[in-house]
């Protein structure tokens, strides 16, 4: 596996791969694509192959294949290296004072690296002034660095920061691959990998996130609910609107759970093999054909609405309990 391939098949990595041999990266990079799928781990990688020492005795040497056990490789890898610098938000932003110390590090000498690199992770969460500052950097480039932004899209950034760096899109890891890697280097079993990789939808960060906060379960209880209540009464959909907007660190979470569950019910009419919680299958094949279509697909239009307000600050409560009282299945 070569230095930058974190996830096989990514087409960003090889086209790293290609500017690293071709000698002709750009002075900033900006990486796009949805948390998860290996951006800031093909950041540090490409941090250890500009400056991997096997390089000093092996001129002839992949340029794409760092060692991995050098002191500089090493020293990467652990995050303490002193000419990587790691940005990152700080209470939900980036600030100016992040990127003024940035510019002072970046003005400086490499300590021992034949080449510097600055992450700057989730970069669209600088504020204006920041970006503003970051800008200057661009603009002015210093010799012996690479900054490396990463972001969701491009959209997301300013269009002059945007224009200074070369764009590199991450795409969404398959489905079947990131079962791999669950099984392989985060020892899940086999069967419980199929079912986070299917509901992380290509980021792995996300499908460890649901591994550690037991998704299954709560998955279950949710839809246990949810069956319970597209048959109840106003007031029991009225209360696990309550309930929900009390959780309010899950509660995106557990709007995607109901989303992609509803999903399913779709799908096992006409797929069933692309079903998501592939482990409840009979229930859903069951659930399905006791909902009709055209409801199913009418609550998945309520929950889409309610994330919508709820990302809109709309006040959570209210936003959950229209969705939920748009929930009836005749």
């Amino acid at each position: 596996m070569s230095g930058l391939d974190t996830i096989k098949d990514q087409p960003a990595v090889r086209r790293l791969e290609s500017l690293l041999r071709e000698g002709v990266l750009p002075h900033a990079l900006l990486f796009t694509g949805m948390e998860g799928t290996g951006k800031f781990s093909a950041a540090r990688m490409l941090a250890m192959a500009l400056n991997c020492r096997r390089y000093d005795s092996e001129p002839n040497h992949d340029r794409a294949r760092p060692c991995g056990a050098c002191s500089a490789c090493r020293k990467i890898r652990a995050g303490i290296h002193p000419d990587v610098l790691q940005i990152q938000p700080t209470r939900s932003f980036i600030r100016i004072d992040q990127i003024r110390d940035l510019i002072h590090a970046v003005s400086l000498k490499p300590y021992e690296a034949r080449c510097r690199v600055a992450i700057v992770s989730e970069a669209h969460r600088m504020n204006p002034e920041a970006g503003n500052a970051m800008l200057k950097i661009l603009e002015e480039p210093p010799e012996q660095t690479l900054i490396v932004l990463n972001a969701p899209q491009t959209s997301d950034l300013l269009p002059t920061i945007v224009s200074r760096c070369q764009h590199i899109r991450f795409h969404p890891i398959a489905r079947e691959r990131l079962a791999e890697i669950l099984v392989e280097k985060h020892g899940v079993a086999p069967e419980r990998a199929q079912v986070l990789s299917a509901a992380a939808e290509g980021s792995l960060s996300r499908a460890l996130a649901m591994r550690d906060a037991h998704f299954e379960q709560r998955r279950n209880a949710l839809i246990d609910i949810f069956d319970d209540l597209t048959q109840g009464p106003v007031a029991r959909r009225l209360a696990f609107a309550e309930i929900l907007a009390a959780d309010k660190e899950m509660l995106e979470k557990s709007l995607e759970i109901l989303k992609l569950y509803m999903r399913d019910l779709v799908v096992s009419r006409f797929q069933p093999q692309l079903i998501v919680n592939r482990d409840l299958a009979a229930r859903i094949e069951q659930d399905s054909r006791r909902h009709r279509l055209e409801n199913t697909m009418r609550m998945i239009e309520a929950v889409e609405r309610a994330q919508k307000r709820i990302r809109a600050n709309a006040n959570s409560r209210l936003a959950l309990e229209a969705m939920t009282l748009e929930m009836i299945d005749a």
